[in-house]
């Protein structure tokens, strides 16, 4: 697979992992799965510049990039770049990510993305309301916040939420 460089573009990074892989430039995400015969890319917006490694999380069928402004994720079910966005001052303090489904926490919400569910699934939080610990596991993720337990599946389109 080739992929053309645009003048004064250069490779930032190269990853890959299981059917996904993701090339980050100075100015775009090119993103490949196995059974693609081409990369499918998705452009930083004028403020923005190429990922750190904490913002780029790359597993076996997911691809997921936490920009200040915005969260983009690639998946081979979808074959396309999906992008949510945040409020303003709302930037992501924490990624995480595994085969099917990966959350995004802000201050203001647990966002989640699964290729099964078709997207982004967002849910409230209270002020000052940070998880006290996550588990993820290949299809679900689960957030213990202070007064609630957060769960979201990969088929679901909602988090769940019990009382503790």
């Amino acid at each position: 697979m080739v992929a053309a460089l645009e003048l004064g573009e250069s490779v930032v990074a190269l990853r890959t992992q299981g059917e996904v892989g993701v090339a980050v430039t100075t100015r775009r995400l090119l993103a490949i799965q196995s059974r693609a015969a081409s990369f499918v890319e998705t452009r930083y917006r004028v403020s923005e510049s190429a990922p750190g490694e904490q913002d780029l999380e790359v597993r076996d069928r997911l691809v997921v990039v936490a920009f200040p402004a915005r969260i983009l994720a690639f998946a081979p079910q979808i074959a396309s770049w999906r992008e949510f966005g945040l409020g303003p001052g709302e930037r992501p303090i924490e990624l995480l990510a595994d085969e099917n489904v990966a959350a995004i926490i802000t201050p203001r919400r647990a966002v989640a993305f699964s290729p099964l569910s078709s997207g982004f699934v967002a849910y409230p939080l209270a002020p000052g309301e940070i998880p006290e610990r996550s588990t993820l596991g290949a299809d679900s993720v689960t957030l213990v916040l202070p007064h609630r337990i957060l769960i979201f599946r990969a088929a679901d389109s909602r988090w769940s939420s019990l009382n503790r």
